[in-house]
């Protein structure tokens, strides 16, 4: 079996970035394809070019896009769905009960010492931005090593969980809004609820970073 050679690769870049491919993961997806076809034949590169054309039409490419970014998202959702529920499943349950408890016994001292709940709620609420602003900077250095100006499906899909993490962010803002008091203060209801509002931008924060290490990878092709 022959090897294709870095000059080729890049033949085929330059020929494969014509098409009208939207994302990074698609479009290295399609070019492992060709080169593989390449590789395991006798044919000549540009022969396994023009007869892989024929099947990754324009229209083709189009509806790879679109599907693998619904696809992409619709699984990013369900594992962040997934990560959430574990917290509540065996043996992680036990887990959960013992980090409730600790969140129940410190309610108090979280309630009276404020400058440690606002500390945990920025913490709780800026983590996860900090890895999208991460995602964004690995995206763009991959942006800039592939011709065009394609984009990060993976950061793309992340989108959804940003703006939770905004959401969350933005909780006092909109307990204000609801209660027409614009002196209202989430934090300042109870001890418990407090501890009950953390808790749950811990769960927040968690899944969201499990979701950003974990491996999502769609069908493609």
């Amino acid at each position: 079996m022959k090897s294709i050679s870095p000059k080729e690769i890049d033949l085929l870049k330059d020929h494969l970035i014509k098409k009208p491919f939207k994302y990074q993961e698609v479009f290295l997806e399609v070019l492992d394809h060709y080169a593989t076809a390449y590789e395991q034949s006798d044919e000549t590169l540009d022969q396994t070019v023009t007869r892989l054309d024929q099947i990754f039409t324009p229209g083709k490419i189009e509806m790879i896009n679109e599907r693998y970014l619904k696809d992409l998202t619709r699984k990013m959702r369900k594992a962040h769905f997934t990560f959430f529920t574990n917290y509540f499943r065996w043996p992680q349950l036990i887990t959960t009960f013992v980090v409730i408890a600790v969140f129940i016994t410190a309610a108090p001292l979280l309630h009276a010492y404020k400058p440690l709940k606002v500390s945990l709620f920025i913490l709780l609420a800026i983590l996860p931005l900090c890895f999208a602003i991460y995602a964004w900077i690995k995206a763009f250095q991959k942006r800039k090593a592939l011709p065009g100006k394609l984009k990060n499906g993976h950061f793309a899909a992340m989108g959804t969980f940003i703006v939770l993490t905004m959401n969350y962010a933005q909780v006092n803002t909109f307990y204000r809004f609801f209660s027409g008091n614009e002196q209202a203060n989430i934090f300042e209801i109870s001890a418990y609820w407090t501890a009950g509002f953390l808790l749950l931008g811990l769960m927040l924060c968690s899944t969201s970073l499990q979701v950003f290490w974990t491996k999502v990878k769609p069908n493609l092709i």
